[in-house]
């Protein structure tokens, strides 16, 4: 399918100061404004003035990508490409035709070049997730995506009639496939959870080296922009067995304390240095529920919660009503999201008065919903200057977030001791959280921070570094359990660092792991009472080797000098006698 042609626009250097002055003052929603595209309104991730939604709680004013005033100026996307990596993309819709490229990505389930579902309506959430990213704008139409003008392929490895092996197909999707080799920005609204999440997957340094260098070498060498969902199993640690049984592997416990069943971290792909890793906020600004948390996360998006309308659905838990992502859904009434059987809110069905097409969603949340607002946010960055590495976007993005719910307490123990903090500022200056990275993205921040931006330089890798030696961990800080390694001539400002260790204990849910700087910064790895350790009908189950975890939390500091891990056993009895070892540490700190 063509391109939608763009009307003209003034050179990009006069959008950018027009863009910017409407970023740096505060912008009214005005009906002219979204006249355009007639749910736009009520797409409060695009621009929040505390407007009604979908969904009976209003949205707070700010909460939003400060995306509005880009687009008013023509900053769009243009010239982007957006691969949406998910179970289909239904390349007819009347509100993504117009931006979906000629080749239009790849079918895993025929082979052929046409990603649409066979089944839309079990698989409809790639065609939301696109709508998100780059539905058209300005065309009279629906909703709009982040960057409008955009182009979109699809690449369905999750269908469910998706033919192969599940990693190759990936593979194909984000590196080996000839439909990707004008692909900027890859967006990837799913996890990785074969098994039990209550322990950590085997990842090997040679997995880490194969993807890292492939990833690298894609958009010409300056590497591509793979945006990633950090995960929503902050709540819950379900899983099925290859029969289909179901288990809940959180515990009540973990639920309560508010550790977090499943970190981000578990899924090794949310660790590689090349991924950005995705949290999911409200629209009042502070964690969605679901969202999965941890050291990996790099930044987060708008994930909402359900959408619900009370007048629909009435006698639900209050959570329900809280406003989702209007967005794009896969078209008619009796499929997708948006159909006669399943009625949440007053856009579903057929007898809606808000537009009748059923082509539409409200409900539309998780972090799969936060993924594409950052992709869509990297292809604003992209056009404004595509000379970018994927190492500047990503700088970029995270030094121009903005800091939500900035007074959010940690979650401590009845002895005041931390087991996830709210957020740190690192001895260079950058606050950091593990329930959002740095902070919500900011379209217009990034876009003026971008035309300018001056290469961070060569990468600085430090390599794998190892030591191994025999610890036993105690319940203190005292009798904490450290290894320790020197880096030397280590990096001037870091970007991230990656670790692994091993340890052999009896119960290492109980165990809190945490990774000290030169600087002395603390950035807690992997929380203690998490469902990291857990069992399943009531059967402890241990873990010992951990592959792959990452920290973000050391942004520009100087990589030289000591680390160290520290591994405490925070719920042993005190004075009681160690439980068990931390025997193997490794460390890579990545910079500039």
């Amino acid at each position: 399918m063509k391109r939608h042609t763009q009307r003209s626009a003034p050179p990009r250097s006069a959008r950018l100061a027009l863009a910017t002055a409407l970023v740096l003052g505060s912008l009214a929603l005005t009906a002219h404004a979204q006249q355009a595209d007639p749910l736009a309104g009520r797409q409060w991730h695009l621009l929040n003035t505390g407007q009604a939604a979908l969904g009976d709680t209003l949205p707070v004013a700010g909460n939003d990508l400060n995306v509005d005033g880009l687009f008013r100026n023509g900053i769009r996307g243009q010239g982007v490409t957006i691969a949406i990596v998910d179970d289909g993309l239904q390349i007819a819709h009347p509100d993504l035709a117009a931006n979906v490229a000629a080749i239009a990505g790849k079918n895993f389930a025929n082979q052929s070049n046409n990603p649409s579902p066979s089944n839309p309506d079990r698989d409809n959430h790639g065609t939301m997730v696109g709508g998100i990213a780059g539905a058209v704008g300005a065309n009279n139409l629906g909703v709009r995506g982040v960057a409008s003008a955009a182009t979109l392929k699809g690449f369905n490895f999750l269908a469910s009639n998706a033919q192969g092996n599940s990693n190759s197909n990936i593979e194909y999707s984000w590196w080996d496939g000839a439909e990707v080799a004008d692909v900027g920005v890859f967006n990837n609204s799913w996890g990785s959870s074969p098994g039990n999440p209550s322990l950590p997957l085997a990842y090997s340094q040679n997995d880490i080296s194969a993807y890292e260098r492939a990833m690298s070498g894609t958009r010409g060498g300056r590497g591509g922009i793979y945006v990633k969902a950090a995960g929503n199993n902050h709540d819950n640690g379900y899983w099925e067995d290859s029969l289909g049984n179901g288990y809940e592997t959180c515990s009540n416990d973990t639920k309560n304390r508010n550790t977090g069943c499943v970190p981000a971290g578990r899924d090794p792909r949310n660790n590689l240095f090349n991924v950005i890793t995705v949290g999911a906020v409200r629209a009042d600004g502070v964690r969605s529920s679901y969202s999965s948390t941890g050291s990996a996360l790099w930044v987060s998006g708008f994930g909402g919660e359900n959408g619900w309308q009370r007048q629909v659905v009435p006698g639900q838990l209050a959570i329900r009503y809280d406003p989702a992502i209007l967005t794009t859904d896969v078209t008619g009434c009796a499929q997708g999201s948006n159909k006669n059987a399943s009625l949440r809110n007053t856009l579903d069905g057929d007898q809606s008065a808000i537009d009748r097409t059923c082509n539409y969603t409200g409900k539309m949340n998780g972090t799969s919903a936060a993924t594409p607002m950052v992709s869509g946010v990297a292809a604003l960055v992209l056009e404004t200057n595509p000379n970018l590495s994927y190492r500047d976007v990503k700088y970029i993005l995270a030094t121009t977030a903005t800091r939500n719910d900035p007074n959010r307490a940690a979650v401590t123990l009845a002895d005041g001791r931390v087991l996830v903090p709210g957020w740190t500022v690192n001895a260079a200056g950058r606050a950091y959280s593990n329930w959002y990275g740095f902070g919500v993205v900011n379209a217009g921040r990034a876009v003026q921070v971008a035309e300018n931006f001056q290469s961070l330089g060569a990468l600085v890798d430090s390599g794998w570094r190892t030591t191994t030696r025999t610890v036993a961990i105690g319940n203190t800080s005292a009798a904490a359990a450290r290894l320790t390694f020197q880096v030397a001539n280590g990096a001037r400002s870091i970007e991230s660092v990656q670790l692994g260790f091993r340890v052999n204990h009896r119960n290492t849910r109980q165990l809190q792991f945490v990774l000290i700087s030169p600087s002395g910064t603390r950035s807690v790895v992997q929380p203690a009472f998490t469902g990291i350790g857990s069992g399943t009908g009531g059967v402890q189950r241990n873990f010992t080797n951990w592959d792959l975890l990452s920290s973000n939390a050391f942004l520009d500091e100087n990589a030289t000098g000591t680390w160290t891990l520290e591994v405490t056993d925070v719920g042993q009895a005190a004075n009681a006698a160690s439980r068990g070892n931390l025997e193997f540490f490794k460390i890579r700190v990545l910079g500039h």
